[in-house]
């Protein structure tokens, strides 16, 4: 019997190990019966088992052979590697963890975005439309990834708007590669896969209510609606992508009591005084525990002397000149870095905020007990408060010792006044910081205008008690820096590439078979 198998053996075992690899390969198809797959591997078990039969010597010395042994040591190595692999990739799955080495840590989400993930109250789901064909759905994927792993309340999926119309209309979307976040039924679109988009749209669809921020007019204030130099067009455009309502008020129309959507009211630099019943109000307002941010510029008195002095502040009639911190050598813009503790000041740490045209403002020795006050920030130690605003004019500013005073100066003060609502004011002696013209200014000079934004983005957010969107605001995407090579280096990159090193490869290689001969 065996002697008659032994013509047939090497075709069993052929044939065996066939039929092995086609249940392989069915197996990683898929959708396969699990009846098919185990015939197949039955029946290549026998016919190898006839060949073993059929050749025992010979198995028996391939098993116990030299080359099986080698054999044996590569197949455990290569085990041993595919297992390490594999550990790895579990890891990778399991433990996501990244090292961002960009300039600016442009795939890094910000601290912002981080308060505002970890601070959900209610799960939000993002709802990302796009195809398989959609040139962003990558990058999509791995931003919506990132926001899943700052908190357990932010989850995604991904839809085909193509496969599935009647979800993409349900949820309103008019194209391809829309990401939509929702909250029980609050939902809001997004059209791109930036940081700072999502994380605007995340924040409004978040917040059950929106903040009113009402900014005076009337005596020559910074308007919202100004697009010119003097106006705060931009700084409107900034409360509102942070989910913030803006409005105007004039006091003098004010019949009765302020607007009950009031969140916080913003003075910002009038050029003419107050009546005293329109300062009368601020008064009674901030005493009810509202919230106030009094902006006021040299030489400009509002009619707010005792509100200030209230507060336990002294706005002096100065203007600061900074000579160490001036902004690209003009003393009377001072650069100021050297912040106060606090939670307005607590992301401004290695920022600028330039300050063209301000005023310093000082805190009384004594404060109240149910009252804190906090300087912001100050000038340099050489800095003083010029009180010759006719040398200002003629550009003939010194250090009068007994007339101006002496640095650092404190430009802003926080305080919060206790009681069954708690009050916070924040008086700054300089307006202009955030104008349309200086932001432009500060842009072109190549010197980031986001300081300036930022310290006044933190004041409103602490004002309207949201502290938790008091961090460094979403990186804007940013283009490569190109390497620019002289023509030198240039032929010796492409030397060093294209001749160098294939040279060195083959002197190695000569010297290895000089040294074997």
């Amino acid at each position: 019997m065996r002697e008659r198998l032994n013509a047939w053996a090497i075709y069993f075992a052929g044939v065996a190990i066939a039929l092995w690899v086609a249940a392989a390969i069915l197996y990683l198809i898929g959708n396969q019966p699990n009846e098919r797959l185990i015939a197949l591997g039955v029946i290549g078990a026998v016919l190898f088992g006839l060949y073993v039969y059929a050749r025992p010597t010979e198995v028996r010395d391939a098993l116990t052979g030299r080359t099986v042994r080698y054999g044996a040591n590569t197949l455990i190595a290569i085990i041993a590697f595919v297992g390490i692999v594999g550990l790895l990739n579990y890891l990778g799955n399991r433990y996501n963890v990244r090292w961002d080495v960009t300039a600016n840590q442009a795939y890094t989400l910000s601290p912002l975005t981080a308060n505002i993930v970890q601070g959900l109250k209610d799960p939000v789901t993002a709802v990302a439309f796009y195809s398989p064909e959609a040139p962003n759905r990558r990058e999509a994927e791995d931003r919506l990834r990132d926001y899943t792993q700052l908190g357990p309340k932010f989850t995604y999926k991904f839809i085909d708007p193509y496969a599935d119309p009647a979800m993409a209309k349900d949820f309103k979307v008019p194209q391809d590669g829309v990401i939509v976040l929702e909250r029980g039924t609050r939902r809001e679109n997004v059209f791109g896969t930036d940081e700072s988009s999502l994380t605007n749209a995340l924040l409004k669809v978040s917040q059950e209510t929106q903040s009113v921020i009402y900014f005076v007019t009337g005596h020559g204030e910074h308007t919202l609606t100004d697009t010119n130099q003097n106006g705060y067009a931009r700084i409107g455009a900034v409360l509102e992508a942070f989910n913030y309502k803006t409005a105007t008020i004039n006091l003098k129309t004010v019949t009765d009591t302020l607007p009950s959507d009031l969140s916080a009211l913003v003075i910002a630099g009038p050029v003419q005084p107050y009546d005293p019943a329109e300062v009368k109000r601020v008064q009674d307002y901030i005493t009810a525990g509202g919230r106030v941010y009094l902006m006021f510029d040299p030489q400009l008195e509002a009619g707010f002397g005792d509100v200030i002095k209230n507060l336990g502040l002294v706005l002096r009639n100065d203007m600061v000149i900074d000579p160490k911190l001036g902004f690209f050598g003009r003393a009377q813009i001072p650069v100021v870095n050297d912040f106060q503790p606090h939670t307005i000041t607590k992301d401004l740490v290695g920022i600028d905020v330039v300050l063209p045209g301000a005023r310093s403002v000082n805190a009384e020795s004594a404060a109240a007990p149910n009252r804190t006050t906090t300087a912001l920030f100050a000038t340099s130690e050489l800095s003083w408060g010029e009180t010759d605003f006719e040398a200002l004019k003629n550009q003939k500013v010194q250090l009068d010792v007994g007339a101006d005073t002496r640095g650092p100066l404190n430009i802003a003060y926080a305080v919060e006044i206790a009681g069954e609502k708690a009050a916070r004011v924040v008086v700054m002696g300089n307006s202009t910081f955030v104008a349309n013209g200086n932001l432009d200014a500060l842009f072109r000079a190549n010197s980031a205008d986001a300081g300036n934004l930022i310290l006044f983005r933190n004041v409103i957010n602490w004002l309207t008690g949201q502290e938790n969107l008091i961090a460094i605001q979403p990186k804007t995407p940013t283009q490569a820096k190109p390497i620019i090579l002289t023509a030198e280096q240039d032929a010796f990159v492409k030397l060093s590439s294209v001749a160098l090193l294939p040279m060195v490869i083959v002197l190695i290689g000569v010297l290895v078979w000089i040294r074997r001969r």
